[in-house]
């Protein structure tokens, strides 16, 4: 039996380990162990139940960075967020990923946007693997590709993060007896990158790699039980911190529709304020695929797997983002016609917005032009060509990885 580590780092929610599923699943089926180093053991307990392998923490970077250029303009200023920005903060984070790995011994480790954890896996000469989001697989180019197309070019400032960043890794490195690197580009290099992603919501449009499309978790969410009355069906996927969320939640009251909402740490004081005949909130993850077939509009922070879910079954999405990641994703689903997004500051025009996306049928129609566009690709074609690959990986001989 193969053993394989899936290793997530960075980010929230449930879709890193939700997306996950479906490959770990299977990947068992092909006689593969699985053990997971989560850096929320939040989703264990939600989504893997009775079918988690060992359980592993993950190394995390938890300190607050201040006094840092904003907006972040590449992948190494987010780095600088997550332990990056000196080798005494990043060698600490390196030597446990690597004794992690060291300790669950796979024959594959699986990155899911954990940087680290693949740092590690190379020094430690292990086969490794990227799997994620375009944002969460950042090409390995040199120079360093912009992350905000639409923000002035500033290649300067790029090129010197991007030098403090590759000083503190390769001190790191050092630190633990591993070969440094040549260029800030490879440390994004593995022996398979799965860019679970479509070419129009790529958070890096010019990447030459290919791309597997996107994999949807569904194993763990419930059924939709949508409210019994007339009106539009709105699903809502939002959380309770976000700005965004009330008046999103009050300006759909206002609209009369049918509300389906999952909203993680919405208060009880404040579930009550909306919950009625119109309005229904899940205590559960809902079935994204069977939520979004079953709806006329998907409302959500732009998590990537919930907006592609919307727009593989042709429904137009409205984006509330709150972090980097989501704020390409809602431009990029502007940029193709099929939503608009709910910025943080502008609560008051949500009911306009929702207006324009309930009335307006242009949306929908562009919505389904993507559908249309990547329908040739089943959930279930995906997800065996992953983990197929995964599977060589493990037993084929692997081409010797660059210095």
């Amino acid at each position: 039996m193969k053993r394989v580590l899936y290793a997530w780092e960075l980010g929230g929610g449930l879709g890193h380990v939700s997306r996950f599923l479906p490959l770990a699943q299977a990947l068992g089926e092909r006689d593969c162990a699985i053990s997971w180093a989560l850096t929320d053991p939040a989703p264990a307990a939600t989504l893997l139940g009775k079918r988690a392998g060992p359980l592993w923490q993950t190394p995390v970077f938890r300190a607050q960075v201040t006094g840092l250029p904003e907006p972040q303009l590449a992948y190494s200023e987010v780095l600088m967020h997550h332990g990056y920005l000196s080798a005494a903060t990043l060698t600490p984070l390196l030597r446990d990923w690597r004794a992690l790995i060291e300790a669950a011994d796979p024959d594959l480790v699986i990155t899911d946007h954990a940087p680290t954890a693949l740092l590690a896996a190379r020094s430690l000469k292990r086969a490794c693997a990227r799997i994620g989001t375009g944002f969460c697989c950042p090409p390995a180019q040199d120079p360093e590709p912009p992350m905000l197309a639409w923000m002035p070019p500033d290649p300067a400032r790029r090129a010197e993060s991007g030098r403090l960043v590759l000083a503190s890794i390769n001190a790191a490195l050092a630190a633990v007896g591993a070969e440094p690197l040549a260029t800030l580009a490879q440390m994004h290099l593995a022996d398979e990158d799965f860019v679970t992603t479509y070419a129009e919501l790529d958070h890096y449009p010019l990447r030459a790699a290919p791309r597997w499309g996107v994999v949807l978790g569904t194993e763990g969410g419930v059924a939709p039980a949508w409210p019994v009355v007339h009106g539009a069906r709105v699903f809502v996927y939002l959380r309770a911190w976000q700005p965004q969320t009330l008046p999103l939640l009050r300006a759909l009251r206002r609209k009369h529709c049918a509300v389906l909402a999952y909203c993680p740490g919405l208060a009880p004081a404040q579930r009550a304020e909306f919950e009625g005949p119109a309005m229904r909130f899940s205590d559960q993850p809902l079935d994204i695929e069977a939520v979004a077939s079953s709806c006329d509009l998907v409302v959500c922070g732009g998590g990537h797997g919930t907006v592609c879910a919307a727009l593989l079954a042709g429904r137009p999405v409205l984006i509330a983002p709150d972090v980097v990641e989501q704020g390409i994703t809602s431009r990029n689903v502007e940029a193709l016609g099929a939503g608009l997004s709910a910025l943080v500051g502008q609560e008051g025009r949500v009911g306009g917005l929702l207006t324009r996306l309930l009335m307006e049928p242009g949306f929908a129609r562009a919505a389904q032009g993507f559908r249309a566009r990547h329908a040739g690709s089943s959930q279930a074609q995906i997800v065996r060509g992953i983990a197929d690959r995964c599977v060589e990986l493990m037993t084929s001989p692997l081409a010797p990885r660059p210095p």
